[in-house]
C-alpha cells in the first residue's frame, strides 16, 4: 500500500492563509499597543512641556505636547521658593528606610510560612489572609500610631505599612516553588536556616524580591493621604503631600504671584500657577523613573513566578 505526497502546490496554499493571517493579527497588535502607549505618553509630555513653557503661552492654552519658548525660571521657582528639596528628602528618607524595613519583615515572614515543617504555618497563614480582606478601618489605625507615640515621625510613614500581606504571599509563593533538595544539601553540609536563606535562598530570589522591593518602594512613594493623617508638621511633608498642598492651593500661589514675590526677580512673568504645578510633577517622577529601569526586567517575571501558586 502506497501513501501519495501531496503536491507542494497545496502545502504552500495551506501555509499561506496562516501566515497573512499572523502578519494581520500581528500589525493589529501593533497598532494597538502603539495607540495604549501614545495614551500613557502623550499626558506626561503635556505636563512636561507645560513646566519648561513660557508663562503666556501657558495662559493662553497654547501648550500641547512640545514646548513654546523654553524656558527654566518655573524650575528655578520651585527649587528656590518652595519647599520642594525638603519634601524630596522626607519622600527618599521614607522610601528606603520603609522599603528596607518591608523587605526584612516580608522576607522573614515567607520564609518560615513556605516551609510545612513549620507548626502553626496554616494558621499563622490564615490570620494573614483575614487581615489582607478585612481593613480593621482608619480611626482604629490612627489610635494605635497615637499609642505608640510615633505621631508626626517617620515611623509613623513607615511602620503600619511594614509588611503587605499580598507582596508577602508573592514571596512566600516564590519560595516555595524553589527546589527543596537545593536546601537539603545545604542542610547536609551544616547550614542553618538563616543561612540557607542567605546564601541560598535570597540569591535564588532574585526575580521576585525586586519585584516586591519595587512594589514598595512605589507605594512608600505615592502615598501622601497616610503621611497627611499620621502627620502634622510642614517639615514633615513628603513629596505626594506636597504636591496635593500645591494643587490645592493654587489660588494663594497665584496671590503671591500676582502680587510679586519677595525675591523672585524679573522672571516672573514666565511663572504660572499651572506651570508650577507642572514642574512640580514633573521634577518629583524623576526619582522613581531613574530606579526603574534597574529593576524592572525582573517585573514580569517575578510577579509571574510568584504566583503560579495559591
Amino acid at each position: 500500500m502506497t501513501v501519495k505526497a501531496l503536491p507542494n502546490s497545496k502545502k504552500i496554499s495551506n501555509r499561506i492563509p496562516r501566515d497573512r493571517t499572523e502578519k494581520i493579527m500581528s500589525v493589529i497588535a501593533y497598532i494597538v499597543m502603539t495607540f495604549l502607549a501614545l495614551i500613557a505618553i502623550f499626558p506626561c509630555l503635556h505636563v512636561i512641556s507645560k513646566s519648561v513653557s513660557t508663562g503666556t503661552a501657558v495662559t493662553a492654552g497654547r501648550v500641547l505636547f512640545w514646548p513654546v519658548g523654553v524656558q527654566l525660571d518655573t524650575i528655578k521657582y520651585v527649587f528656590t521658593k518652595t519647599d520642594f528639596f525638603s519634601a524630596l528628602k522626607n519622600s527618599l528618607i521614607v522610601t528606603v528606610a520603609g522599603t528596607a524595613i518591608s523587605m526584612f519583615t516580608t522576607i522573614t515572614t515567607a520564609y518560615p510560612l513556605s516551609k510545612q515543617g513549620f507548626k502553626g504555618h496554616r494558621f499563622i497563614t490564615l490570620l494573614y489572609v483575614i487581615s489582607m480582606v478585612f481593613y480593621g478601618g482608619i480611626v482604629p489605625c490612627y489610635m494605635v500610631v497615637v499609642t505608640m507615640g510615633i505621631l508626626d515621625t517617620y515611623w509613623a510613614c513607615i511602620l503600619p505599612f511594614a509588611i503587605v500581606q499580598f507582596n508577602m504571599f508573592i514571596v512566600k509563593n516564590y519560595f516555595e516553588g524553589l527546589p527543596s533538595e537545593v536546601e537539603e544539601s545545604a542542610a547536609i553540609d551544616g547550614a542553618n536556616d538563616v543561612r540557607t536563606l542567605i546564601s541560598i535562598v535570597l540569591p535564588m530570589s532574585v526575580p521576585v524580591l525586586a519585584t516586591v522591593a519595587l512594589l514598595y518602594a512605589i507605594n512608600y512613594w505615592n502615598n501622601y493621604f497616610h503621611v497627611m493623617m499620621y502627620t502634622t508638621s510642614s517639615s514633615m511633608r513628603t513629596m505626594q503631600l506636597y504636591l496635593y498642598d500645591i494643587i490645592n492651593n493654587s489660588q494663594a500661589f497665584a496671590e503671591n504671584l500676582s502680587n510679586g514675590a519677595k525675591g523672585v526677580g524679573n522672571y516672573l512673568e514666565n511663572i504660572t500657577t499651572e506651570g508650577m504645578v507642572a514642574a512640580a510633577v514633573s521634577l518629583s517622577i524623576i526619582p522613581i523613573i531613574a530606579a526603574y529601569p534597574f529593576i524592572q526586567r525582573y517585573m514580569v517575571h517575578g510577579i509571574t513566578v510568584g504566583s503560579v501558586k495559591g
